[in-house]
């Protein structure tokens, strides 16, 4: 077997978990209001465990109304609760998995539209994301709080979960107790380590009570805050020491929390951070703490959970986006399922959905969160496809066309499928969207796509192909504003220098702070290039997701990029664009000129193909350029659901 290692199985108490692989805790927005699952959530956990996951641990589930946290989660506080978890447990344990609840009390971090009006805390202490302030807890609140916790517990052990995880990190309830940044107490609960410790023990204590001797019982921990008030690793150590005395048998070693997008970025890490980045923490937790311990941090390939547990820096390793992206992870790790690893490309837009009270989705995958929906069918009549443009979109529809048995053409005018993957893919710590062009390639060379690379697609090779339905997944191209100058030789655009199409100055000026904009000033500023950014706007990257902002803009501002914003173009000349900004007009010196001001679609072909009454579809950019999840997912709903009606 290609991992030894990660594919041995592993025994803690009387439960044996067919390998190391655990799909960690990660909400999804699938269930009702009322904390029911749904069957929605059903389909997207079953598509995990027939995946070939070892163990999954199920999303946060509220202890108590007050402890809820998001409107699609889970609940287990009362009766009718029980049913759907009831049927969860039985469904996975059919398809091959062991299951283990997450029990959670978001404290101070709960939304009060769905926790009764109410947020409770150690203190009275606001969380940043709410601001509202929360009730501190009374003692008789927190014995109750813990009560909550252990009836969970054995509601939890009599539907027949194989395990608990107490959710104790990333700034809950449990996590607000232990750091002084949240827990200003003057009992028995606040202050010194030992009286912060004291309401996780507690839970712990009663959780183990509660489920018996046999039942493994996971604590999942933040190993460090990230914050300048919060708790060093020195006492998150000692906490795990106290836990595995009041019964914890495995510690989930995580870190950060939460509450703002700095200390988020270490428990929802961005594509930026290297694969694997935590596992240090788990490693001095396993020589300090004593094993065992499960690793987590962007753990996204085989190969690196197969490093890790060899090395002994773990003993089981966490998949969550990872699994998210690509259900099949351990089965095509195992020779199992056959095909490719759709690989996570750490964008982090499946948690912007969630923290949106949206469900969750996936840039890659266009079917996570809508298994239960969307899983595609097969055709009650088979057509020829031909698919125009192998970018993102033409990739996934013309893939998807060839798996549900139409006979597929895939015609690309470049030399190389990918489209703008390409030039995304340039800047620094965008190297993970490579990933994707090569999925698809994997997928296409085991299809029968007939693949055309290098050639124009015109009325005559509609006639040639003899086809029914024309895809069209053209792409975009890059906006020149009505700014005077803009069509000027010298002015080039992101697309031009991201694909080395054209020679570049030393001072250069970039037009348009998005996205696009900035990480273009970074791969202009890593090739020693002095570099400005202007932008209408108050602030830069602005359409960038949270946690990956924080890094961009750190690593221009250490590159020495100049910004500038809520300043506008009003003439590009030579050597210098003219600017309006808060009333004055300014000249800013430019040896070169890069406009990063959007895309507008690319729709030439579509309209010679309407007037010839051809059957067009069109997918992507070509419809509304927007980013990489729309494209997947428009080239995969134009196969599944557009067919039918072409």
């Amino acid at each position: 077997m290609a991992y030894p290692y990660l594919f041995e199985s592993f025994e803690i108490k009387d439960l044996v978990v067919p390998n190391r692989i655990l799909m960690a805790a990660m909400g999804n927005n699938l269930s009702g209001e009322r904390g029911v699952i749904s069957p929605r959530a059903m389909a997207y956990y079953l598509a995990r465990a027939r995946g070939g996951v070892g163990m999954i641990i199920t999303e946060a589930v509220a202890v108590s109304l007050v402890g809820r946290h998001r409107a699609g989660g889970l609940c287990l506080f009362q009766d009718e609760h029980q049913e759907g978890l009831g049927q969860l447990v039985e469904a996975l344990h059919q398809a091959g998995s062991k299951l283990a609840i997450q029990l959670n009390h978001g404290g101070r971090l709960v939304d009060p539209r769905v926790s009764g009006g109410r947020a409770v805390a150690p203190s009275e202490i606001a969380s940043p994301p709410w601001k509202a302030v929360p009730e501190a807890l009374s003692i008789n609140g927190i014995e109750e709080t813990v009560s909550q916790f252990a009836a969970a517990a054995k509601r939890a052990v009599d539907i027949g979960f194989d395990a608990m995880e107490i959710h104790g990190a990333h700034g809950y309830l449990i996590h607000q107790f232990f750091s002084p940044r949240s827990n200003q107490r003057k009992d028995r609960y606040g202050g010194s380590l030992e009286n912060r410790m004291r309401f996780p023990v507690e839970v712990a204590g009663a959780v183990r009570a509660a489920v018996g001797d046999k039942i493994p019982l996971i604590f999942r921990l933040s190993a460090e805050e990230y914050e300048k008030e919060g708790y060093p690793v020195e006492d998150a150590l000692a906490l795990g020491r106290a836990l595995k005395e009041a019964g914890i048998d495995l510690l989930h070693i995580s870190a950060g929390t939460t509450e703002n997008a700095h200390s988020s970025l270490y428990c929802i890490q961005p594509g930026a951070l290297p694969e694997g980045c935590l596992i240090h923490f788990a490693e001095r937790f396993r020589k300090e703490v004593g094993p065992p311990v499960v690793g987590v941090g962007r753990i996204s390939t085989p190969e690196t959970a197969e490093e890790l547990l060899e090395e002994r820096k773990a003993d089981l390793v966490a998949v969550g986006r990872g699994l998210v992206a690509d259900p099949e992870w351990p089965n095509k790790a195992s020779g199992r399922s056959k095909g490719p690893l759709r690989k996570c490309i750490g964008c982090n837009r499946c948690i912007e959905a969630i923290s949106s009270q949206q469900p969750i989705c996936c840039s890659v995958n266009p079917v996570a969160g809508f298994e239960y929906t969307r899983l595609p069918k097969m055709p009650k009549h088979l057509k020829r496809i031909l698919v125009v443009g192998a970018g993102p979109a033409g990739l996934e529809a013309a893939c998807t066309a060839s798996d549900l048995g139409h006979r597929v053409s895939l015609y690309e005018r470049e030399d190389r499928i990918g489209g703008q993957l390409w030039e995304a893919s340039m800047p620094p710590k965008k190297g993970l969207l490579k990933s994707i062009t090569d999925y698809y390639g994997a997928r296409l060379s085991q299809s029968t796509v007939e693949v055309h690379l290098g050639k124009e697609v015109t009325k005559e090779t509609m006639k040639e192909e003899d086809v029914d339905v024309i895809v069209l997944a053209t792409g975009s191209k890059p906006l020149r504003p009505p700014i005077a100058g803009a069509d000027d030789s010298r002015v080039v655009t992101a697309r031009d220098v991201l694909r080395c199409e054209c020679d570049l100055e030393q001072d250069i000026l970039v037009i348009g702070g998005g996205l696009v904009g900035c990480e273009t000033a970074e791969f202009l500023a890593e090739k020693g290039k002095g570099v400005q950014i202007i932008e209408m706007l108050e602030g830069v990257a602005g359409d960038v997701e949270p946690r990956t902002r924080v890094l961009l803009l750190e690593r221009l501002k250490g590159l020495g990029v100049v910004i500038t914003t809520e300043c506008r173009v009003e003439t590009i000349g030579p050597g210098c664009v003219e600017v309006e900004t808060g009333g004055r007009n300014l000249t800013i010196p430019a040896g070169q000129v890069v406009l990063a001001v959007g895309s507008q679609a690319e729709k030439g072909l579509e309209g010679q193909l309407r007037k010839g009454n051809w059957n067009v579809l069109s997918a992507g950019d070509c419809r509304t350029p927007a980013n990489i999840r729309e494209a997947v997912h428009q080239g995969f709903r134009v196969i599944c659901e557009g067919l039918e009606e072409a």
